[in-house]
């Protein structure tokens, strides 16, 4: 992301930024749909192949971990495809499907072994997010909830710098955190970081609430239904959202580079 003009066709504003990553999603729709039906899949595959699992037992919590990282391998692949999309249209370039999802395999290492690193922060900071069982820290999420909210909000950039970045996966996987944490919090990015962070909590809160109600209602299969379909939705759009600012931090740091064949 550097060396080369600035690219008029990224909108200015918050609102255009938005707008022109759900059209270019939109103008994929087809592949990303596509993808977004192989996300689903993915996840009903785990759910045959570990039926039954009750929460809280060692099966239950091997379920989740198969859940939690099959979809990351999948997610990773479809962050990857919408970033080069969205780079793409960008570089006014149109490059068809077909071309897409060939680079989106090329770039999937990277994205994926950025996915699993951003994941692990996920995991460790969970408990200080709000989210899950909260143990008696209710008065303290007060203020760290918000904190963690951004810093996954600034390492998901991570992932599709990674995906539209020149350069081979291990050296992408570096730049890609580097360059997310030091663009996001440059002077004057906080309403656009706080964009993102909207967009990025958003499926976790969608999910941790659906689980919640199946629970209670006692409904089968609780983690399936709570976080396959919501993730096979959001997971691409999402990602346009993130790609886009990521786009447009790295443009108004003067930065912005044309994305890789």
């Amino acid at each position: 992301m550097n060396g080369v003009p600035q690219r008029p066709a990224l909108p200015e504003s918050i609102g255009g930024l938005v707008d022109f990553a759900l059209e270019s999603y939109a103008r994929r729709a087809p592949l990303y749909l596509a993808l977004a039906l192989l996300v689903f899949l993915v996840g009903c595959a785990v759910e045959v192949a570990i039926p039954g699992a009750v929460l809280g037992t060692p099966r239950g919590d091997l379920k989740l971990v198969v859940f939690e990282f099959s979809s990351i391998a999948i997610d990773a692949y479809v962050i990857a495809a919408v970033a080069l999309g969205l780079g793409s249209e960008l570089a006014k370039e149109r490059a068809p499907s077909s071309r897409i999802a060939g680079a989106a395999t090329e770039r999937w290492l990277a994205v994926l072994t950025v996915s699993v690193l951003v994941q692990l922060v996920v995991d460790t900071t969970v408990a200080f997010s709000g989210l899950g069982k909260i143990d008696g820290l209710a008065p303290i999420l007060l203020f760290t909830a918000p904190i963690v909210w951004v810093i996954w909000a600034i390492l998901s950039l991570a992932g599709p710098i990674a995906a539209l970045s020149a350069q081979p996966a291990a050296i992408a996987v570096f730049s890609g955190l580097s360059r997310a944490i030091g663009l996001s919090l440059r002077s004057g990015n906080l309403a656009r970081l706080a964009v993102i962070t909207l967009a990025t909590i958003v499926p976790y809160l969608l999910q941790q609430i659906a689980q919640d109600v199946l629970v209670q209602q006692h409904v089968a299969r609780p983690i399936f239904w709570a976080t396959i379909p919501i993730d096979a939705l959001t997971i691409g759009p999402v990602a346009a959202i993130q790609t886009a600012f990521a786009l447009d931090f790295a443009r108004r740091a003067g930065m912005l580079e044309k994305p890789p064949d």
